[in-house]
């Protein structure tokens, strides 16, 4: 690969912060004791990334609510791939019919391209030293789930030795012996990220009576992840999370009229930036319906089964 050594100052005496690689959540329970998080977390810092990409990029950083969203789209449709070869890359894949997210994406951060893969998968990707170098800026210390964890300190640790060759040097993102733990807040867009990586927003209207289930449900898995579903139920102090018929996988579910209102404020204050949005409108539509009792109508009751039909079809 070439480079433009203009990129780096190497006299500057900027360091990176650094990121303990061994500290982990344990993997018998669930990582991070939720009712505890007041007292061991910390807020998003990007700091580092915002100097480094003046001084590199020659432009301003994203803004803080667009660098949550992504931190939380990442946790779900993001990887950090250390190929056999050696050859490192940030991806984040979307169904092509959403490739506008993807676009969105490389527009605000000013770095990779998205390139279509087949009929129906486009990506987003960074292979480049001085794109890696950045992401890596952004990504350390700010991750969330302990699986995404994980594979970021693999890739990190790749990064830093890929750095250290050839005649263009970035800074090495060290180990640190310091315990830091990133929980999302209700005034970040974290949470808005991975809903629109990992969230479903759901309805029927029942057909032989006048039975209906509306809800919204967030999936990990692994016993490892579970702790930020139970943190979601701490923070929105409403639903509960449950285990899956699936193996290893949990889910959290609000569901009810009155309660799911609880999380409308946050959304509206943070809102989805994949074509999830228009699930949520058009579901959120059907919420209201719904409150006002238009599924008791036999006539409206019809168009109501319509319209939640579409809520996880609108890519026309």
């Amino acid at each position: 690969r070439n480079f433009n050594p203009n990129f780096i100052d190497i006299n500057s005496s900027l360091f990176l912060p650094t990121f303990n690689v061994n500290k982990r959540p344990n993997p018998q329970g669930r990582g991070i004791n939720v009712k505890n998080t007041s007292k061991i977390s910390r807020n998003f810092d990007f700091s580092l990334f915002n100097r480094e990409c003046e001084r590199i990029l020659n432009r301003k950083a994203p803004n803080y609510l667009f660098l949550t969203w992504l931190i939380g789209f990442t946790e779900g449709n993001g990887s950090f791939i250390v190929a056999n070869r050696g050859d490192l890359s940030f991806v984040i894949t979307q169904d092509t019919r959403d490739i506008q997210v993807l676009n969105m994406i490389q527009s605000n951060l000013g770095l990779g391209k998205v390139i279509k893969q087949g009929k129906t998968t486009s990506r987003f990707v960074i292979q480049d030293q001085k794109g890696l170098y950045l992401i890596a800026t952004l990504f350390n210390q700010n991750l969330v789930t302990y699986s995404k964890i994980k594979g970021f300190n693999k890739f990190l640790n790749s990064l830093n030795n890929y750095n250290e060759k050839g005649k263009i040097k970035f800074y090495s993102i060290d180990p640190s012996n310091e315990i830091n733990t990133i929980m999302p807040s209700l005034q970040d867009s974290w949470i808005s990220g991975f809903t629109d990586s990992e969230g479903c927003f759901s309805t029927s209207i029942s057909s032989k009576n006048t039975g209906f289930n509306i809800c919204y449900d967030i999936a990990q898995k692994y016993l490892e992840n579970k702790y930020i579903l139970d943190y979601l139920q701490k923070i929105f102090n409403v639903g509960k999370v449950y285990s899956h018929t699936s193996k290893n996988t949990y889910y959290y579910r609000i569901s009810g009229l009155m309660d799911l209102m609880k999380i409308f404020p946050y959304f509206e204050n943070h809102p989805l930036r994949s074509k999830k949005l228009k699930s949520y409108i058009l579901w959120k539509n059907i919420h209201s319906k719904l409150l006002k009792k238009e599924h008791l109508n036999p006539s409206l009751r019809e168009s109501l089964k319509v319209l939640a039909s579409k809520v996880n079809n609108t890519w026309d």
